[in-house]
Parts: structure tokens; C-alpha cells; sequence
């Protein structure tokens, strides 16, 4: 393992504005070429497209794929991975990304035979439980040196969940934060301040009621809230932040539900938030007509790149998509933004973020990678990823705090980070009385006891969710027939002694 000290460096920031940003490459081909290092000239060794046995002859270059996750970071990893081939010579790393719309095609191919040697579990809602563990690699069985780096017990919340030797995934990011994000020079048009003027719920709903108006009269805006469809963030995101803002909307009692502690179906269901929010921002005209059919990325995040829509309830991804495309208000440093569902009722304000990763959004490698003949290669470029001297480098690329250990902390450049997430709870902050809620939430801790093959409670991997949705804003069922939808998949979804 290099030992080599890298200065941090803005530009891997800016590597995206080139616009390889904004390329995936998901598909390609069946693998990855390579021209040989100090062998005769056109001599190649093709490796990721087979399970096991690749290598190369000696002198030649090993070839490893590595995905990354969603494709807007590809530049700035690519900088990154060639600092990596600069100081380990023999080794090539073949770069590719995927977003929402490409994750199925990259499936197909590993079912296909495909074998990358190190993938992000983000954009194929990866989550390694109790039926699938055996796909990843059991991280605490390689020899891995940085462990004691991680501000929390990354090494054994895993297995203590699910009483499984682990962890098979591993990240050194704070959890994702989803936010209120605009576009400034809108927002100023249209006569609104809300980081100044949102306090609360109420002033979050006349903020909104506000907005949608003014859109409603220019030409040139299509919405104020611009919302599509995605069947993670509705199953896993968005439920976990609404209810936040009321006092009976806490962590807690929204975990209640998934250990069989509360009903998701009863009359005072903190999920029941969540369900009366879109109702009601749909009823108003907050939202688009049809969410259920709207593309997430397509009618949703192209729109705001394009400018014609002024703000969305997102995570980190597109402050940076928007600069990478040369929008002229992101390049302009004219996105802002502020902390999601303002209190309801007197209490805290409480900003949701993802919990430290346990069994998703992080990165893998799968078993099948042990049995190849270039496994010590695919080892030391797993552990180079996750050293002290790469992990500043990746929180300047995605933009993103960690929960991992520096000598000095890692300068963040990251849009969403500079504007909303730097300022909470810091004095003196914008919102320095807002605190983060980052516990682990009622999915995870209640993984572990998940009947193989069941839906889940919101039924999101399968897309379930959006039928929900769906029937609710069309009126064909009311808040309470989705909860109780909730319940009665709980029941079907999980044995819990």
C-alpha cells in the first residue's frame, strides 16, 4: 500500500464542469481492454467479463472495473483513480457509472457474468440482509487496516444487527441528506425569502402556496415544487423526513412501528404525516399533476437544470448535476437551500438524515471476486480507496461530510454542504437551532427479521409504493387505506418475536 501523501486538491471538484460528469458508462462492452505496460506494442488482457480465472501474463497491466454511483461524480472519482495508477503501477482502473435509468442494464450484465471488482450499492437499492449476504464479501475477513478510522463501530454494527460475520458493505460518509434546494435567481423573482421567512410548518405551507402562484403566472417557469416519481425516496426517504416536523413524528415512534411496538394503521401513525403532506401539497397544486408518472430524472431533475423550475426536495446530486451542466444560475453560485419539514408544533426543528450505513449506500465487492487470480490487486485498490490519504479526496468529489477520523478536516466544497448542511447546528449558523436526527431508523433495525421474499412495509423494490401514491392523489383510497396498506404488509413482511 502507497504510503504517498496527496494535497487536496479543488479541482476535483470542477473535473465535472468539463462535462464527463454527466457521461455514463454504464453498458460498454462485455469487459475491459487494456494496452500492455512494457510489452510488445497492441498486446491486451481483457478482464470483467468473467466471474473467475482472469489475469494477466506477467509484465502486463491489470485491468479492475470499478463502478461509481450516481454517474455525476464519475469526473472527479477519475482524478482520484489516476492519482491511484500513478503510484501503483500494474494496475488500471476501468471507471464506469450508473444512475436510476442505467442500474437495470448493469444487473443484467453481472447476472450475465460481468464482475466488477468494486461497486456502490446507491443506484441498485443494494441492501445486504439476511438473504443475500453471501453476494458481498465479508469485510472483516480481508486483511483491512483502517478500521479504527470510523468515528463509530463500523466494524461489527452489521453482524450485531444480524448476528452474521460482517460488515459487507462499508462507507466513510455521513448519511444522505435530502433538503429544500432552489434555484436563487427564481426564488429572488418571485418575491420569496424563505431561509428568512420559513420558521415552521405554517410558514413553510404559505411559502409554498405563495411560489406555486407566482409560477402559475410566467411564462417561463412550468413549477415552483418540481416532484416525480422515485420509488426509493418515497419508500425510504421522504416517509423518515415528513413526519419529523411534528411532535409526535420522532424517530422513536416511527421505529415503534417496524419492531411491532405501534401500528403503522393507527389513528395517531406517524406515517400518517408523510400520507397528508402530498395530499395535500397535491390538492393545492404545490406538485405536478400525475407524480406517479413522472420520471425522476427526465421531467423532474432536467427541469430544474433547464431553469424552469424553481426548486425540488432533494439529496446532494443535483447542486452538483446542475453545475456540471454549465446552468447558468449553478455556475453563478445561485442555488440555495434550507433544512426540511420546519416544525409543526413548537418543537425543535429536526433535519432527517440517512443513518450511518449499515447495509446500503456504500461500497462492495462481490464474493466471486476472492476466487479470481487478480484478487491481491482488487484488495490493495480497495484498501488504497479507504485510506486516510483518499478519503479527503472523495468528501471533496461527492461534496459530503465523514464519519471517519482526519488529522484536519477535509475541505468540502460541495453546494448542497457550502449552503444548507454546514449551517446546522452551528453557532452562529443559519440554523444553528436545527439538529440532525441520524439514528439508525425502523427498516434496519428491523432487517433482520424479514421473511425472505416479502414486500417490505412500503413495498418500495418492487415499485408497490407507487400504486399507493398513486390511488391516494387520484382519491381512490384515503390516507387511512394507505396506511393500513402499511400495516397489512407489515404483517405479511415480518416475523418478530
Amino acid at each position: 500500500m502507497s504510503a504517498t501523501k496527496f494535497s487536496r486538491r479543488t479541482f476535483l471538484r470542477l473535473a465535472a464542469l468539463s462535462g464527463g460528469g454527466l457521461v455514463a458508462a454504464a453498458c460498454g462492452t462485455g469487459g475491459t481492454t487494456s494496452t500492455t505496460a512494457g510489452a510488445g506494442a497492441g498486446a491486451t488482457t481483457t478482464l470483467g467479463a468473467q466471474t473467475t480465472g482472469a489475469t494477466a501474463p506477467p509484465g502486463e497491466t491489470v485491468v479492475l472495473d470499478v463502478l461509481t454511483s450516481p454517474s455525476e461524480y464519475e469526473g472527479p472519482y477519475r482524478e482520484i483513480w489516476n492519482l491511484f495508477e500513478a503510484t501503483h503501477p500494474g494496475i488500471e482502473i476501468a471507471l464506469f457509472s450508473i444512475n436510476e435509468d442505467t442500474s437495470a442494464a448493469h444487473e443484467a450484465r453481472v447476472a450475465g457474468g460481468f464482475l466488477p471488482a468494486i461497486e456502490d450499492t446507491t443506484e441498485q437499492q443494494l441492501v445486504a440482509g439476511v438473504d443475500n449476504f453471501e453476494t458481498f464479501i465479508d469485510l472483516s475477513s480481508i486483511d483491512f487496516p483502517w478500521w479504527d478510522k470510523w468515528t463509530w463501530d463500523v466494524k461489527n454494527a452489521w453482524s450485531d444487527l444480524f448476528g452474521l460475520p460482517g460488515p459487507r458493505t462499508l462507507t466513510p460518509f455521513q448519511g444522505f441528506v435530502l433538503t429544500w434546494q432552489w434555484n436563487q435567481e427564481l426564488m429572488e423573482r418571485a418575491g420569496l425569502d424563505p431561509q428568512n421567512d420559513v420558521k415552521t410548518w405554517d410558514d413553510q405551507k404559505a411559502w409554498l402556496d405563495e411560489g406555486t402562484a407566482w409560477a402559475n403566472t410566467q411564462d417561463d417557469v412550468s413549477f415552483f415544487w418540481n416532484v416525480a416519481w422515485h420509488n426509493w425516496v418515497f419508500g425510504v426517504q421522504y416517509p423518515e423526513i415528513v413526519p419529523m416536523a411534528f411532535g409526535d413524528g420522532n424517530r422513536q415512534r416511527l421505529v415503534d412501528c417496524w419492531l411491532g411496538n405501534a401500528k403503522f394503521n393507527a389513528e395517531d401513525s406517524p406515517y400518517r404525516h408523510h400520507f397528508e403532506f402530498f395530499l395535500e401539497a397535491n390538492d393545492k397544486g404545490w406538485i405536478p399533476d400525475g407524480l406517479s408518472t413522472r420520471q425522476w430524472e427526465g421531467d423532474m431533475e432536467a427541469s430544474y437544470i433547464a431553469g424552469d423550475s424553481v426548486m425540488m426536495f432533494h439529496g446532494p446530486w443535483v447542486w452538483d448535476k446542475a453545475m456540471a451542466a454549465g446552468s447558468d444560475f449553478a455556475v453563478n453560485d445561485m442555488q440555495a437551500g434550507m433544512p426540511a419539514a420546519p416544525p409543526a408544533d413548537g418543537q425543535p426543528w429536526i433535519q432527517a438524515a440517512s443513518p450511518p450505513s449499515v447495509s446500503d449506500l456504500g461500497l462492495f465487492m462481490r464474493t466471486g471476486n476472492k476466487e479470481t487470480t487478480y484478487w491481491e490487486q482488487t484488495l490493495t485498490t480497495w484498501n488504497w480507496l479507504h485510506s486516510p490519504e483518499v478519503i479527503p479526496l472523495r468528501a471533496e468529489a461527492e461534496g459530503r461530510a465523514v464519519t471517519y477520523t482526519l488529522d484536519e478536516p477535509p475541505n468540502i466544497e460541495g453546494p448542497q454542504f457550502q449552503a444548507v448542511l454546514k449551517e446546522i447546528g452551528a453557532p452562529g449558523g443559519k440554523w444553528e437551532d436545527v439538529s440532525f436526527e441520524e439514528g439508525q431508523t425502523g427498516e434496519v433495525l428491523a432487517a433482520p427479521f424479514r421473511i425472505e421474499g416479502s414486500t417490505g412495509v412500503f413495498d418500495w423494490e418492487a415499485n408497490g409504493n407507487n400504486v399507493v401514491m398513486a390511488d391516494l392523489l387520484s382519491g381512490a383510497i384515503d390516507v387511512q387505506a394507505a396506511l393500513d396498506v402499511l400495516q397489512k404488509n407489515w404483517e405479511a413482511s415480518y416475523d418478530i418475536p
